[in-house]
């Protein structure tokens, strides 16, 4: 009986490890991918849009994507979808790696979101 317990526990630990380690390895991959991210202020409040501007590979070179967080911890978001294509990461830095928000709304790049469609969220 004791032997069972100490290969329960033993599995359970060798489970907690190989999960952590999973999640470590994802959370990596997902950082890799980020090209930039801002938050700016908005009629609701301050620091209430979060812009996260990141890469998903492509055929050729990647695609660049962007989502707008409204809110924090509240799980709504804009998805912005492709903004545009680059052949490396260091590319897609260069064009797309400063977010801005201005009084007539989002700009990343050559990519605009107007503010009343990012505020049209209420």
């Amino acid at each position: 009986m004791v032997k069972c317990t100490v290969l329960a526990l033993l599995a359970l630990i060798l489970g907690y490890v190989a999960g952590w380690w999973t999640m470590s390895r994802r959370s990596e991959a997902q950082m890799e991918r980020v090209v930039a991210v801002a938050w700016g202020d908005g009629r609701y409040g301050e620091a209430f849009y979060g812009a996260r501007v990141y890469l998903e590979p492509a055929t050729v070179g990647y695609s660049v994507h962007a989502k707008v967080s409204i809110g924090r911890g509240d799980g709504y978001s804009f998805d912005c979808g492709i903004i545009g294509t680059a052949a490396d990461d260091a590319a897609a830095v260069r064009r797309w790696g400063k977010i801005e928000f201005y009084p007539d709304g989002l700009h990343i790049g050559g990519y605009f979101l107007p503010r009343e469609q990012m505020e049209a969220h209420r």
